[in-house]
């Protein structure tokens, strides 16, 4: 065992890990953030399950490994050294094995495949700990692949057919490479929670797991000869995926809804969800979510996309002031943790609210479901005694048992019922209603189709290579 402190040695050095890379994966590897923020440890534990000790050291811009040092311990904690710095001591005591007065400290375990044990996961490849306040922050640095390997079974279920775990892992390897919401504010890749997506190490993998992205080694999702930035993915769609354009506000050429056939043959738990609100918990939830709005009174579904998902949802208060939420604010606007409440996807009804709504440009079925329009201007009618007619833009009306109706044009009730103050949500689904369904990828498989088709039917006019 050594004992070293640097000082001068370091400081060109570790100035290259300052600076964020352009690209997410820098040569086949992913730094993934475990601890920051408000999660920084005040000192951090590994254990070498596997392997024979630790070398220090630091990351370079290629994120190659550049010993310094090296301990034959296999248990070791960093804490952030006095006065500046990071130390390394044997686990439970006080022996310090190596001291750096830089604020980043890169630690490798020794062995041709080594297993580090962190916080009750076992992680491949190495750490990086950098100094976060009075804490460290705790980040992975992994090969790709053994990445990959990490997040799948978190993802998707181990026991599913080996077609639809395939096309997650293309997903998965293709979302890392085009993702780096974090590199600029903490100077790694992705996280390692559901934002991102969630990788928890070695745990849960199984043979079939690993076997799903060993087919499918190096593999991802390609637009146009460009690689995919956006292989987004959710649990399930509840009839219909959406275009990215209506949920997030960006069009995506390979984002593209559709309605799926496929989650209707596969058993979705919690598939079905209803969540009722009262008018003062919508009012909470709304007011502490940063919504100007009064008291609500009332809440109504104002607009949908072809598909049939919600794209606009109006909450109404006792002044009468009205508060429209578009695109993904359509289910989020709802999430309350101090309530334990959320709207579960993009598809749903309300019920108890004044009445659904619909607008010039939503969708109008004609001579039945089976033809849609998404205007009426231009449309040529026949009266009853033969006469040939365009319908005009603007208000157009029909005769209904209720008496006249307003079809087009500004907003009109579909019904005009009274609000109860009583709010009923149903839906089906569960997600963001954009990209790939996982619960569609199990049933497709599971009726035969092959990773590329399943990945081909949720993503628009992509490749695979």
């Amino acid at each position: 065992m050594k004992k070293l402190l640097l000082t001068t040695l370091l400081v060109v050095t570790f100035f290259a890990l300052t600076a964020v890379s352009a690209s997410a994966v820098v040569n086949g590897t992913v730094k993934v953030g475990l601890r920051y923020g408000s999660s920084v440890l005040s000192s951090a534990n590994l254990e070498n399950a596997v392997g024979e000790g630790y070398e220090f050291g630091y990351f370079d811009e290629d994120r190659c490994f550049e010993a310094l040092d090296w301990t034959e311990e296999t248990a070791i904690t960093m804490s952030p050294r006095e006065g500046g710095g990071i130390q390394v001591t044997v686990t439970g005591t006080d022996e310090v094995l190596f001291e750096t007065e830089e604020d980043t400290l890169g630690v490798l375990p020794q062995d041709r495949s080594p297993i580090t044990w962190f916080k009750g996961y076992k992680y491949c490849g190495g750490f990086e700990y950098t100094r976060s306040g009075s804490g460290l922050q705790v980040v992975n640095v992994v090969d790709l692949e053994d990445y990959v390997k990490g997040v799948l079974p978190y993802e998707m279920g181990p026991g599913w057919p080996s077609a639809a775990l395939e096309a997650q892992a293309v997903c998965a390897r293709t979302y890392v490479q085009g993702h780096s919401k974090h590199l600029k504010d903490y100077g790694f890749d992705v996280c390692a929670a559901t934002c991102c997506q969630v990788y928890n190490g070695t745990n849960g993998a199984t043979a079939v797991t690993d076997d799903a992205v060993d087919a499918t080694a190096g593999e991802c999702l390609y637009y146009d000869g460009e690689l995919v930035m956006n292989a987004v993915y959710h649990s399930s769609d509840g009839g219909a995926t959406e275009d990215a354009v209506n949920v997030w506000g960006t069009e995506v050429p390979y984002l593209k809804g559709k309605e799926d056939p496929f989650e209707a043959e596969t058993n979705i738990p919690n598939y079905s969800w209803t969540v009722t609100y009262t008018a003062e918990e919508l009012t909470w939830v709304l007011q502490n979510s940063g919504y100007n709005i009064g008291t609500v009174q009332d809440v109504y579904i104002s607009g949908r996309t072809d598909q049939g998902n919600v794209s606009r949802v109006t909450f109404v208060d006792t002044a009468g002031k009205e508060l429209t939420v578009r695109g993904e604010a359509c289910r989020m606007a709802f999430y309350s943790s101090t309530y334990g409440k959320n709207v579960r996807s993009m598809r749903f009804e309300i019920t108890g609210g004044s009445g659904e709504q619909t607008s010039a440009g939503g969708t109008y079925y004609v001579n039945g479901a089976g033809t849609k329009l998404s205007t009426l201007a231009g449309v040529s009618v026949i009266s009853g005694g033969g006469t040939v007619t365009t319908l005009p833009a603007g208000e157009l009306y029909v005769l209904t048992s209720s008496g006249k109706a307003v079809i087009g044009g500004k907003s009109s009730k579909v019904t005009s019922s009274k609000a109860s103050g009583i709010f009923v949500i149903t839906g089906t689904g569960s997600g963001h209603n954009v990209g790939m369904s996982q619960y569609g990828a199990k049933a497709m498989a599971e009726q035969g189709y092959t990773y590329d088709e399943i990945l081909e039917f949720y993503y628009t006019d992509i490749t695979i290579r």
